[in-house]
């Protein structure tokens, strides 16, 4: 099927009048991306916009681009990327500068962080569109039940978890440790709440830390030792797996994104029983949640810029971005919609948001971070597999990063 979509971009012919806007996304939030788009043709007749959706799984679009971009196409115009990719397309020279086509006063209507994800070598490549981070989703009613607080540590949650999930039929907690990019973005958070990195700001592999190895002990015993999360964690447990058996009552606690509060709500079986609130930390360490989201950038090699800046323009507007928060609950990038009353009682985890931006974990901004993703997915799943002991896999990660670094280096 990714075959097809990739035919089709090059034997496509190019229409004047048509820019193409390249997505993945879930079904529901391509419908309604179909309603922005016709929004904006409304507002702009003389520019039409041609969908090309792709699949929603994000490494089927990364491969998809990898495909299309490093070829040269020229039939994409304006493509929605993931907030990892930045680094790498931007050192491909695939992505448009977007510096000049942006003045200081609008760039800074963005929440901070993006200056962080969105700029790659002191350039700036893509718009934040939508922020993404890791949640807790709770059943409040069972807390109630059991006369107990949301807990705030780490401690103080597997203690929660294991007195009710002993009484009734739930897991204590559910999250994403399938070997895949899902589970380094729950170890990023597992450690950042141990003030654990895995690169330090100077670029140095710093993952072999007494602080990683606590946080990964306690990975590996949510399974194993305490038995509050599902025995198949490690091997089916991602983020629609997770969501699932969330909804069907089976999971006292979950670790998702913020799309999932919108189908909470309207789930009859879940509807006002579910609460939202920071990731756990450890005695010592801060609230962690991992930075996603999706960005909007230019293809480098697209002959149309001025018209794939205008569509940029308008879906990053902050009309469309609280459309978008209000119907598909994606949490805006601009600061300003996290003041708007409005969305703050739609979607009460916007401050929790906002207040998570303090201490965001950022995935390494590096050209290479999918080999280290790739070290990272398969030493991760060894250890909660109980392949390997926690030491021996957080040295050979420290080992094969260092030498993706340099290898890199030399190219």
């Amino acid at each position: 099927m990714l075959g097809t979509w990739i035919v089709y971009t090059f034997l496509k012919q190019e229409k004047t009048d048509e820019i193409v806007f390249s997505v993945g996304a879930g079904t529901k939030e391509i419908s309604f991306i179909r309603e922005i788009i016709a929004a904006y043709e409304k507002e702009n007749h003389g520019i039409k916009v041609k969908l090309n959706a792709l699949p929603s799984p994000s490494d089927q679009q990364h491969h998809y681009y990898l495909s299309t971009l490093g070829a040269g196409t020229k039939y994409v115009d304006v493509m929605r990327i993931d907030t990892i990719w930045i680094p790498e397309f931007a050192s491909a020279h695939w992505l448009e500068p977007l510096d000049a086509r942006i003045s200081s006063k609008e760039r800074g209507a963005f929440i901070p962080i993006t200056e962080k994800t969105n700029v790659y070598n002191n350039t700036l490549y893509a718009i934040p569109w939508n922020i993404n981070i890791g949640l807790l989703y709770y059943r409040k009613d069972l807390l109630e039940k059991y006369h107990l607080t949301l807990p705030v540590d780490w401690g103080q949650f597997v203690a929660v978890c294991e007195k009710i999930s002993g009484k009734e039929d739930v897991y204590g907690y559910l999250w994403q440790g399938k070997q895949y990019e899902g589970l380094v973005c729950n170890f990023i958070e597992f450690i950042g709440s141990n003030n654990g990195q895995i690169i330090d700001d100077t670029g140095n592999a710093v993952i072999d830390s007494a602080q990683n190895k606590t946080a990964l002990q306690l990975m590996h015993d949510l399974i194993w030792k305490y038995k509050i999360s599902p025995q198949n964690t490690y091997s089916e447990l991602m983020e629609e797996s997770s969501r699932h058996l969330f909804q069907q009552g089976k999971g006292l606690f979950l670790r998702n994104w913020t799309y999932v509060w919108d189908l909470c709500q309207e789930d009859i079986m879940m509807k006002d029983k579910v609460g939202v609130a920071l990731l756990p930390r450890f005695s010592d360490g801060s609230f962690a949640s991992v930075c996603g989201g999706w960005h909007l950038a230019i293809n480098a090699n697209s002959g149309k810029k001025a018209q794939a800046w205008k569509l940029i323009e308008f879906l990053t507007s902050a009309k469309v971005q609280k459309r978008l928060a209000e119907n598909v609950s994606w949490a805006p990038t601009r600061s300003s919609l996290y003041k708007d009353t409005e969305l703050t009682e739609k979607l009460p985890f916007l401050p929790i948001v906002e207040q998570s931006l303090e201490n965001i974990q950022m995935r390494p901004n590096v050209p290479y971070y999918q080999w280290i993703s790739d070290v990272l997915q398969k030493y991760l799943s060894k250890v909660l597999s109980r392949q390997m002991e926690i030491q021996e896999a957080l040295q050979i990660m420290q080992d094969k990063i260092e030498r993706i670094k340099d290898d890199f280096a030399k190219e």
